[in-house]
């Protein structure tokens, strides 16, 4: 079985630099690299839009970029490819800004052979794997694959942000809103059924939950049988309930789980940015209030506003 294609680009001006690692590549005799070129950060940024790369060779000394400045903006543009740094120096402490800043690592252009370089990129490549992995398990929850309290909290900040720069000016209209979702009766599943069905059921409950938000949207589940969801770009509470209906619509069928059909039903809080908090303690709270409100009927989503009319 041949080895698969990986593909890299160069962000070099210097042709005496491409012509040399150019060479380096030829001499290992290695046919699964293929090697685009260019000499610009604006060049590579429009290149990686149009391919898949697998990996960045980049100088550190560019026309329209130097230093640190150039790790950051690829990363920024692409933070899933990894970045080797080519420098005509060694320095170390260059070496380490440069990987803090993203890189995954650096070499110096004279210094490179071609068994060095190839084994560089194959190290860079796996470490940027592993690091996602990692990232991966410490953003996402390890049964539903959904993202995690952390995940959530540090998207629902950044969808409060937005929403305050876009509703300048703007008063009769809300831009974020969250949903608190708790299973109705879920611990009698896992105590007739036990925990592995339990934990059938919140996967199967998660799968559908993706399935009814918008791809705007974000569905977390913050531990137990409690889920979360925001709610972006909504324009209002008609807005809202339309949303609201979607996610009671996920529970009107039964989960059918091995041999067992469970029916089962949600309530549901809502809380609406900036009426019912400004922040992801405030949302979180009101939503937990009207969560608590859904609960006195079950089957049904409440808003914090009409469950506070409700007392």
């Amino acid at each position: 079985m041949s080895p698969e294609m990986k593909h890299i680009l160069l962000v070099e001006d210097n042709p005496g630099d491409v012509r040399l690692l150019v060479e380096r590549f030829r001499e290992t005799g290695k046919n699964n690299f293929s090697l685009d070129h260019v000499e610009m950060i604006e060049q590579a940024v429009r290149r990686m839009a149009e391919k898949n790369y697998d990996l960045v060779l980049l100088d550190l000394s560019l026309p329209d970029g130097s230093g640190m400045n150039t790790v950051k903006r690829i990363c920024r543009a692409v933070p899933h490819i990894p970045i080797i740094v080519l420098t005509g120096m060694e320095d170390d402490t260059l070496a380490i800004e440069a990987v803090q800043a993203g890189a995954q690592d650096y070499l110096v252009k004279g210094e490179v052979n071609g068994s060095l370089l190839i084994r560089a990129m194959n190290h860079a490549i796996e470490r940027k794997k592993m690091e996602e992995r990692l990232h991966h398990l410490a953003t996402h929850d390890i049964l539903t694959n959904l993202p995690n309290r952390a995940l959530f909290q540090d998207r629902l900040t950044h969808s409060i942000e937005r929403a305050k720069r876009n509703s300048r000016g703007k008063t009769d209209k809300w831009e974020t809103a969250v949903a608190l979702l708790d299973l109705d009766n879920f611990k009698v599943v896992n105590d007739t059924l036990g925990h592995p069905i339990g934990d059938l059921l919140l996967q199967a409950v998660a799968y559908r939950l993706r399935g009814a938000i918008r791809q705007s949207d974000t569905v977390s589940r913050m531990g137990g049988d409690e889920f979360m969801v925001i709610f972006e770009n909504v324009t209002g509470q008609e807005d809202v309930e339309i949303l609201g209906k979607k996610i009671i619509e996920v529970f009107s069928h039964p989960f059918q789980l091995v041999d067992h059909k469970i029916d089962i039903t949600a309530s549901v809080g809502i809380s609406l940015y900036p009426e019912d908090g400004a922040d992801f303690e405030s949302l979180m709270k009101t939503a937990d209030i009207a969560m608590y409100c859904a609960k006195r009927e079950r089957n049904r989503f409440c808003f914090y506003r009409l469950c506070k009319e409700e007392k």
